[in-house]
């Protein structure tokens, strides 16, 4: 592979997983409309935008990470690499913020 080849296949996992991370966030804020409407809060008391955003950087980087796994300069893209790539954003976005979490102290 070719240095923009290169480029292009670690922009794929960061975009794959973002959307990866997507699907996780849909299925949580579907879950907190629901879990606000029973308990007659509104949605600017729990949505927060800035979490959301940070949600989505963390899955392009485990999707990142994961290309950068499984690059080689032979590589196939095939669907289940790029279910991969969307998978460790899905998963990796947890994993990463719990790093973050026990390494990196709240400050107040």
């Amino acid at each position: 592979m070719e240095s923009a080849q290169t480029l292009t296949f670690i922009v794929l996992g960061a975009l794959l997983g973002a959307a990866g991370q997507g699907a996780r966030a849909v299925v949580g804020i579907k879950k907190e409309i629901v879990a606000a409407r029973s308990e007659g809060r509104k949605v600017g008391e729990w949505f927060d935008g800035r979490e959301l955003v940070i949600s989505f950087v963390l899955g392009a980087v485990a999707g990142v990470l994961a290309a950068i796994w499984q690059y080689a300069p032979d590589v196939q893209i095939t669907r289940s690499l790029l279910l991969g790539f969307a998978g460790a954003g899905y998963a990796g976005a947890d994993f990463i913020s719990g790093l973050m979490d026990k390494w990196i102290p709240v400050s107040k």
